[in-house]
């Protein structure tokens, strides 16, 4: 290979880093104006009058629209059709929509919404998963339940009493506010009477697309989504951005004039989803070798006011509940309630890092009862090629677990490192192993699909479109090496196009670690059909049969005389023969055996592997947690772009550390109490660890050139590791995160 396995420089750094890159507050339309939501401020009830006075006197008021404005159907739930565009009555949440103020400028839309004075009839409201699991009536949905998943394998009471040692303990993990830097925002203009064009700070634009068509009742081709530059967004654009370009479109169409949203920090806090608090349960039974033979699992998970996404979490978190190793008898329930609190879905990992910090606290709660050490443990039971999961799925190929574990172990040093217990301040390390299934699995196979149109341009320039999108991971970087590798081309020559609905077919969405493997794959089935042409037209020119063509490094070879042409000079010739140069490329992951009744079978395709490896330092006088170090080892498959696989780990990394300890995410009575940065404690450059990262190589056969996804395993082992090298440090089993110097505290003076 002469471009892939390569550290490339990203296209779209320079403007990032400069300022010069145009985010959607620097992006302004003819004739625009602005929009601002007006949403609940009670978690449960119904609201029983709408007072527009106060906001109509507001210099620059224009109009106000709601549930009434909806021309077709006001429903815009992802997944399950719960959840209105626009509240009508009745209201979940403090966030709820109620309505979209339109004024000329941005600052007199909010004060117009400020200023809408809104009647309720409130209703005792639900905030704990407890609360809402246990509730008779008065139901926040048609029950309180949002959706359930489960695992059936085995015989776990036999399991059990076959074991030598039967180990229980619980775990929690909190919400984790995403944080993006650029908050949500979009630019709605209507193109006619019956047309929209949105462009929007997103993840999904088919899932735009389809919202926005449902809300109008249009055609899809009459709404045009374009991605503009996203500052972020780990999963908190996927679904929301429906939500906001939806009411934009509302606004923009009634008053015939582009409507721009930004939200302000604070709405943008109370109003959009997080990551799912969980809480857990784990009886697991074990050999007095430390063979695992048996595990009961509950995950309860806080879904918030509406199910949004977390059909998806609650599906992923059951299907890897304990871990990447192998057990023959274990039931997993997953179930997620509603409750009167803002939504959750969406979060780099899709639920795996919840599951993940309970599997590997668990296997850390089994070292220590049994005395084995952690590693080992890991090593007796982690898959290796032949092994069944969870689910019963053989792993045949590319399953670089085993591997991982080693390579972390040999950057930590793991066998030479010993805990101090005598004095202030205690050092620890923790050991922390996942598998995470690519792409959507067996639950969203049926849109598990992407696309790319690759256009050649007479003068050698090649253009890419592809489905999925650029919102600071890489992907545009890798997908010009995927196309010069797979064409054979230097990579100068390929630019990435904006992501736009009309330019591809439906891809799914930019979730779940997909891009390198659905739009590589993609990629690979457009260029089966451009080398043909390609070498047709070169054995026309060169007047040679196609056999002898070959393309490589820029050049067009034909091996029978040794003569040589530029790509370019192919271009320029096919340009002036009219030869098609435009190809579109597709690919599905391929049909899964699963059965959804018993959780058994295959879940994903393929999986990634990964051990982290976290260094603490615990002053157990402030009870301040520093992570110093992580050593991170990831089974990628193959890495398309190595340097870009390292600052996933580190981002990930910090991503975790800052969820493990410092992102305490308070809502008192529906209310967030941490919206800002002086409340919400991201963790800046100097919390952030020293990160080291060995690649590991196991090519997936139905990847791209052997590529595995990297974007969300990346942030899944880090609280695990971080809250097992505390436990080891301080010799206290820490079961709930973050690791706030009051919880270790606590947990130091005996609480």
């Amino acid at each position: 290979m002469s471009i892939l396995g390569k550290s490339i420089n990203r296209p779209d750094a320079p403007g990032k880093t400069t300022g010069e890159t145009r985010f959607l507050t620097d992006i302004t339309v003819e004739n625009m104006v602005h929009g601002a939501p007006v949403y609940s401020s009670i978690p449960f009830g119904e609201y029983t009058n709408i007072d527009l006075s106060k906001a109509k006197k507001v210099d620059g008021y224009i109009d106000f629209v709601s549930a009434k404005d909806i021309l077709a159907e006001n429903q815009i739930g992802v997944i399950v059709p719960d959840q209105p565009l626009f509240a009508d009555k009745t209201v979940r949440f403090i966030g709820d929509s109620i309505g979209l103020v339109v004024a000329e400028t941005h600052e007199a839309a909010i004060k117009a919404a400020k200023a809408v004075s809104i009647a309720y009839r409130e209703k005792t409201p639900y905030y704990t998963i407890d609360e809402s699991r246990d509730a008779e009536d008065n139901f926040i949905g048609e029950s309180n339940l949002a959706c359930r998943h489960k695992v059936r394998k085995g015989d776990i009471q036999k399991g059990f009493a076959e074991s030598d040692h039967i180990i229980e303990a619980r775990f929690k993990t909190p919400y984790q506010e995403h944080y993006y830097l650029e908050p949500q925002a979009c630019i709605a203009s209507p193109d006619g009477p019956d047309k929209i064009k949105i462009l929007g700070s997103l993840q999904c634009p088919f899932y735009i697309q389809k919202a926005i068509a449902r809300v109008f009742d249009w055609p899809y081709e009459n709404i045009l989504v374009e991605q503009a530059p996203t500052g972020g967004a780990f999963g908190g654009k996927e679904d929301i951005p429906s939500e906001v370009c939806a009411r934009a479109a509302v606004a923009a169409m009634k008053i015939n004039r582009p409507v721009k949203v930004v939200y302000t920090r604070h709405d943008d806090v109370q109003l959009t989803s997080k990551r799912h608090p969980f809480q857990m349960h784990y009886k697991v039974g074990v050999k007095n070798d430390g063979t695992l033979v048996s595990a009961e699992i509950l995950l309860e998970e806080n879904a918030g006011a509406y199910a949004t996404l977390s059909t998806v979490v609650s599906y992923r978190s059951c299907a890897q509940a304990m871990g990447p190793y192998v057990i023959p008898n274990i039931h997993v329930d997953s179930n997620s309630y509603l409750t009167n609190l803002p939504t959750t879905g969406a979060f780099r990992g899709f639920g795996s890092p919840q599951a993940a910090f309970g599997h590997e606290r668990m296997m850390d709660v089994i070292a220590d009862a049994l005395g084995i050490e952690p590693m080992e443990l890991r090593l007796i039971n982690i898959v290796k090629p032949g092994d069944q999961t969870q689910t019963a799925q053989v792993l045949n190929e590319s399953v670089g677990a085993e591997e991982t574990i080693q390579e972390a172990a040999k950057l930590a040093k793991w066998d030479t490192f010993k805990p101090t217990n005598d004095s202030r301040y205690r050092y620890g390390l923790g050991m922390s192993s996942i598998h995470y299934g690519n792409c959507l699995g067996a639950a969203g196979w049926h849109m598990d699909g992407s696309g790319v149109n690759i256009k050649i341009f007479p003068d050698g320039n090649v253009h890419v479109a592809y489905g999925l999108v650029e919102m600071g991971q890489g992907s545009e970087t890798a997908v010009r090496q995927m196309t010069a590798e797979a064409m054979g081309i230097s990579i100068d020559r390929i630019t990435v196009l904006p992501t736009n609905s009309a330019q591809v077919p439906d891809s799914g969405p930019a979730v779940a670690s997909r891009n390198v493997v659905m739009t590589g794959n993609a990629i690979q089935n457009a260029t089966k059909k451009i080398l043909p042409v390609l070498k047709n037209s070169a054995a026309e020119w060169m007047n040679c049969s196609i056999e002898d063509i070959s393309i490589g490094n820029d050049i067009i070879k034909d091996r029978s005389s040794g003569t040589e042409i530029q790509f370019h000079e192919l271009c320029d010739y096919m340009g002036k023969a009219q030869t098609d140069m435009e190809f579109t490329g597709w690919w599905h992951t391929p049909e899964l055996d699963y059965n959804a009744e018993t959780g058994i079978g295959e879940a994903y395709f393929s999986y990634s592997f990964a051990t982290q490896i976290a260094k603490v330092k615990v002053d157990t006088l402030t009870g301040f947690v520093n992570v110093q170090n992580i050593y991170a080892a990831y089974d990628v498959g193959k890495a398309i772009n190595p340097s870009g696989i390292e600052g996933q780990v580190e981002g990930g990394s910090s991503q975790g550390i800052g969820w493990a300890t410092t992102e305490d995410f308070r809502i008192n009575d529906g209310v967030v109490q941490t919206p800002n940065l002086t409340t919400y404690l991201l963790p800046t450059a100097m919390d952030s660890a020293d990160v080291e990262t060995a690649i590991i190589e196991k090519p997936e056969p139905e990847g791209p050139w052997g590529a595995k996804g990297i974007g969300e395993p990346s942030i899944i082992p880090t609280a695990g590791a971080v809250a097992n090298a505390v436990s080891n440090a301080i010799g206290i089993q820490m079961n709930e995160i973050p690791l706030t110097p009051e919880r270790v505290l606590n947990a130091l003076n005996g609480k």
